[in-house]
């Protein structure tokens, strides 16, 4: 079972753009599974990403029956902080958190907690300091001793808040392709500190890094780092990059070592892209009609279509499917994210590439 958390208050070297707000909707691939199925899980640890008020964080959860427990530590502090809480069957979680004293330093609090957008916030205990944030499950599957570990890189004069994953053996020695993905990811954090200019404005810039297990095993790993970047100007940007590496091979894998040479798999992904956006359009603007009283409006025209598209900027592997990103304007970047089903494009892959591994599996 997968599930996200997207709290928030009222008040691939290869970048994309999405907005902060949306965030829920357009990770769509990480929605929550519904409260009823939670409420049953079996015991057990799940590692979660996480970020309030730009500050990023590793949690892990334990779930028996409505009883939600576990702990979660700040990449730049590393101490651990308890969490105590329920999930009801309607779906609302209730988060405590306690200092090493057993004193109460925060909650988190979410209404609705398998909906797509649930409505959560981080606060003090009494309410106060309400901050956006996010939770996301990571897909961990070692079973050769292979831990990731968080890595940061802090600059409060221009704004620098970033983390990034490194690999790490559990009293061993890395292996060549654990050692060339520690490089890789490092060279693209360290690209993306370098590209960011700062705002002439001093105080008002941000370079916020952060990132996703997609999935890991002991033979491939494909991680997500997010970005929020802001140096002045009428908006932010939200922006991605994406690694996806073959361990055992040594390899960082493109997207056409997946699938069948000459095969038509770019219109399968560009028809179905397509498909969904439409989708998640109809479903957003009937979800604004509600909330503010009115009827849906209808368009004319999709929000795009298959000529339409650029080619795909970036990729990724999840458990679920094959995530492909686009460069869309600004005013559509929301969608610049949409996860493909394997079974769309499984007759296209090759019979034993890391996603025909996956969706066989």
């Amino acid at each position: 079972m997968e599930w996200m958390l997207v709290v928030g208050t009222t008040g691939n070297s290869t970048t994309m753009r999405m907005n902060r707000a949306t965030i829920g909707l357009t990770v769509g691939f990480f929605v929550c599974a519904a409260a009823t199925a939670m409420a049953q899980a079996t015991s057990g640890a799940r590692i979660f990403r996480g970020s309030v008020g730009g500050s990023n964080f590793q949690m892990r959860l334990n779930t028996q029956g409505t009883n939600v427990s576990g702990t979660y530590s700040y990449d730049t502090v590393g101490e651990e902080i308890k969490l105590t809480g329920q999930l009801d069957a309607q779906g609302k979680l209730d988060l405590a958190e306690f200092d090493a004293k057993g004193k109460q330093t925060g909650k988190f609090a979410c209404k609705q907690f398998y909906a797509v957008e649930p409505d959560c916030m981080w606060s003090r205990p009494d309410g106060t300091r309400e901050a956006y944030a996010t939770i996301t499950e990571q897909h961990i599957g070692f079973a050769n001793g292979l831990q990731i570990v968080p890595k940061t890189i802090a600059n409060r004069r221009s704004g620098v808040k970033v983390s990034y994953p490194q690999l790490a053996a559990a009293g061993g020695a890395l292996s060549a392709g654990a050692i060339s993905f520690n490089r890789r990811v490092l060279a693209l954090t360290q690209k993306a500190i370098k590209d960011f200019v700062p705002g002439s404005e001093a105080g008002k810039n941000a370079l916020e890094r952060n990132y996703n297990v997609l999935i890991a095993n002991d033979d491939l790993i494909s991680v997500e780092m997010t970005e929020y970047q802001y140096s002045g100007g009428a908006h932010p940007n939200d922006d991605f990059d994406s690694l996806t590496y073959d361990l055992s091979a040594n390899k960082e894998l493109g997207l056409d070592d997946l699938f069948k040479p000459g095969s038509d798999y770019k219109t399968a992904i560009a028809k179905y892209v397509v498909a969904d956006i439409e989708k998640r359009a109809v479903a957003m603007e009937e979800s604004d009609a509600k909330s503010e009283g009115r009827k849906p409006v209808k368009r004319e025209d999709p929000i795009v279509t298959e000529d339409q598209l650029s080619e795909i900027s970036s990729w990724g592997l999840t458990p679920k499917g094959l995530v492909v990103y686009f460069d869309f304007a600004h005013a559509i970047a929301v969608f610049d994210r949409t996860v493909i089903p394997y079974n769309v494009v499984s007759e296209y892959l090759k019979p034993n590439s890391p996603a025909t591994r996956i969706y066989k599996h």
